[in-house]
């Protein structure tokens, strides 16, 4: 019991110490269908405000149907302390509201069902930036540096974000200022996931990406995969980060030998998220060109066993 209390007391005292100096606030962004979409500014009081700060914008994780815009937390609080206004958004769960209905999903309606449920997410984050941008100078924002990340279907909404709008997708020229690019994606356990595409094409060069994924990830692939009879690209870092090197884009890849969906969680993580901003720092403050490719390996405990046939067959009603 002992040593409980004094757990319990040693996270209270670390969140303590990690909110310092933490200020959020909550704006609504959209109205939607009914609902009201908001978003936590998280900006750092105790730092000077004597240049434009970068902006850092996550979508959380929780496949289309759970989750909450808070679970960004320490990511966002710790972008903050470094100088950056950080903001939680929400989005629609378009999975959550075809389970609501009680619509089984199945192979016949996959492809719709998650298509729109990402389409959704997109065009919220669309939105949540055009809000953002709206607040640039009251809020002293540089605009050319805005960083989307997320993690699992966050992360997919981001990098099928970025896809989107390098191939001038009408949903992203409609919302955001003309020429606008986000300045990164850091996706964690995110993939780019399409309707009818077996292959990813490129019209404008993307922004730098920072990719953190397991090898065995059971429900987001880290390879390419094609669903509902091949109108369904899901496409992980495994192939798109080669295409981006070709492209001389600047791109991390830290891949975890073995490693299931348990990476999306990598942004609490304090090294990771360490070495999201050095390598932000590298290239869009010191202008290098850098491709770095790790795969780390445990070998103190097995690979995880669970493939993404595996998870698909439980999605997927019979």
């Amino acid at each position: 019991m002992k040593k409980t209390v004094l757990f319990l007391l040693t996270c209270l005292c670390w969140f303590t110490a990690c909110s310092q100096g933490i200020e959020v606030k909550t704006f609504e962004y959209a109205m939607k269908e009914g609902q009201h979409l908001m978003l936590d500014v998280y900006t750092d009081t105790l730092l000077p405000r004597d240049t434009l700060s970068p902006v850092l914008i996550f979508s959380y994780g929780g496949a289309w149907e759970g989750g909450k815009r808070e679970d960004g937390r320490p990511i966002l609080e710790h972008f903050a302390h470094k100088g950056f206004i950080s903001v939680g958004i929400d989005y629609r769960l378009g999975i959550r509201r075809i389970k609501e209905a009680d619509v089984k999903i199945d192979s016949t309606n996959f492809a719709s069902a998650y298509g729109d449920a990402i389409r959704m997410g997109i065009e919220d984050l669309y939105d949540a930036t055009r809000f953002v941008v709206s607040h640039a100078e009251e809020w002293q924002l540089d605009t050319s540096r805005i960083i989307i990340s997320g993690s699992s279907a966050g992360a997919i909404n981001s990098l099928t974000a970025e896809y989107l709008l390098c191939n001038d997708h009408p949903m992203a020229t409609s919302r955001l200022p003309e020429g606008f690019n986000y300045a990164a994606v850091i996706p964690c356990a995110g993939g780019i996931w399409v309707n009818d595409a077996d292959t990813l094409e490129w019209k404008h060069k993307p922004c730098p990406i920072i990719a953190f994924h397991g090898t065995r990830d059971e429900l987001v692939p880290y390879g390419k995969v094609l669903l509902a009879n091949g109108t369904f690209g899901a496409f992980g870092p495994d192939y798109f980060i080669p295409q981006l090197k070709s492209m001389g884009v600047s791109t991390l890849l830290r891949s975890y030998e073995g490693v299931n969906h348990a990476i999306a969680g990598i942004y609490w993580h304090e090294g990771a998220r360490n070495e999201m901003l050095d390598f932000l720092f590298r290239t869009l403050y010191m202008g290098q060109k850098l491709y770095i490719d790790s795969t780390e390996t445990r070998t103190d405990i097995p690979p995880a066993t669970k493939t993404f046939a595996d998870s698909l067959k439980e999605t997927i009603a019979p």
